[in-house]
């Protein structure tokens, strides 16, 4: 049996936002719930990467009694890439493979997960990942076989280019909704906007 831990991402500043943007609220949700209660159906092994909002998401997690466990990630300025690095040596000797996953695509669901890791499962890969547009990216699975390279990133260059270098089997599933992401305050109204007032007209 494959042993999985998901990692959502949320060590940044997020300074675009100007606030702890993983607890921006989503019609009275966190915005970092939406990726916890999507990772739940396929695994209970959840970890947060905090850095510069540790306290607030430490606090926050207690309060909401959210099924995940807080990483602290001393280089989180250094950027995602180290960040990726620094948690996949914390988890590396306990699982077998790492679902990734960022604090803002709200969109992502419980399905897409779980389609993320049928086909993980399901097949020969080293990884399996979201294509949206003309991009691949997270949420994505990492094998152990990619744990080396991982922990070798740096700085703020993350782990796409390890899914185009042709050195491992990547798998790609077409996820429209990994395209939505919040960045900035104007990104939040906009999403809410569309939940509230029209959504219903798909």
């Amino acid at each position: 049996m494959i042993k999985l831990a998901a990692v959502i991402l949320a060590a940044g500043r997020a300074s675009r936002f100007r606030e702890c943007k993983a607890l921006a609220e989503i019609n009275g949700s966190p915005l970092i719930s939406f990726p916890i209660n999507a990772a739940v159906p396929v695994t209970q092994d959840i970890f947060i990467t905090t850095g510069f909002w540790h306290k607030e998401l430490e606090d926050a997690c207690k309060d909401n009694n959210w099924p995940a466990e807080i990483l602290h990630i001393d280089c989180w300025r250094e950027g995602i890439g180290s960040v990726i690095s620094s948690v996949t040596e914390k988890l590396e000797n306990d699982y077998d493979a790492i679902l990734f996953m960022l604090a803002d695509q709200p969109a992502v669901s419980s399905d897409n997960v779980e389609l993320l890791w049928k086909v993980f499962i399901e097949h020969v890969n080293d990884a399996v990942c979201c294509q949206y547009h003309d991009t691949v990216g997270v949420p994505a699975i990492a094998s152990k076989t990619m744990f080396e390279e991982l922990k070798t990133l740096k700085g703020d260059a993350g782990a796409k280019h390890l899914l185009n270098n042709g050195r491992y089997v990547v798998n790609v599933v077409a996820i429209d909704q990994c395209n939505i992401d919040i960045d900035t305050q104007e990104d939040l109204e906009n999403y809410v906007h569309y939940l509230n007032h029209m959504a219903s007209l798909w």
